[in-house]
């Protein structure tokens, strides 16, 4: 088993603990060590059985693999900003995939990303570094995510489709195929994609329009 470390305490990071706790039933893989987190309020708790160790600040002192949890919209560039801070290499960052997720053999996930409960990865699907993928969401065939991604739950992201660095799903969203969705770009909840999405835009609605520049 190897120490892991999960950067943050909200939801996300609660999900992926959850799926490390789900993995280690089927194959004891991961020694959760605890959450890292900078609200004052959440050091020294436990959360879910998880203890918060410390502030964020503090994962280089541990020899820990580490996973960042951080996916709230108003903070979406959390996880590229720690990553930039402590320059670790690659192989600190530990790539955690559910069981119930169904992943093809001939896709691709970089480290540091987080696979969550029932999504489904199918043939020729590139997923980045650092991209978190909520329960649900289904990544068509050949489709590529790049790093710092964030999949909503339930969210559709058909073949062939190209989601920049730093893009934003929400919840239940859908990507028509071979579409190109630009870096930093906002998909509101629940909005239909049915033509490329310009960087740093947020989009809405079905047909998704564009709302305003992120």
């Amino acid at each position: 088993m190897q120490d892991l470390l999960v950067l943050g305490a909200g939801g996300a990071s609660r999900e992926i603990a959850g799926a490390v706790g789900d993995i280690n039933l089927c194959r004891q893989t991961w020694n959760l060590l605890g959450f890292l987190d900078d609200d004052p309020a959440k050091l020294g708790r436990t959360i879910d059985g998880v203890p918060v160790l410390g502030p964020i600040s503090s994962a280089p002192r541990y020899s820990a693999q580490l996973v960042i949890g951080i996916a709230a919209v108003r903070n979406r560039l959390a996880r590229q900003q720690i990553v930039e801070e402590f320059g670790f290499a690659d192989d600190r960052f530990a790539a955690v995939v559910h069981p119930s997720a169904s992943v093809s053999r001939y896709a691709q996930i970089g480290p540091g990303s987080a696979v969550l409960h029932n999504v489904v990865i199918t043939p020729g699907a590139v997923v980045g570094d650092h991209v978190i993928i909520e329960y649900g969401a289904m990544i068509g065939h050949d489709s590529s995510i790049a790093d710092f991604a964030t999949i909503g739950p339930g969210a559709i992201v058909s073949g062939g489709v190209r989601l920049g660095r730093g893009v934003f799903l929400g919840a239940g969203s859908m990507i028509r195929e071979d579409l190109a969705v630009g870096e930093g770009a906002l998909v509101g909840m629940g909005a239909v994609v049915v033509r490329d999405v310009p960087a740093r835009a947020v989009v809405v609605g079905n047909p998704a329009r564009q709302l305003r520049s992120a």
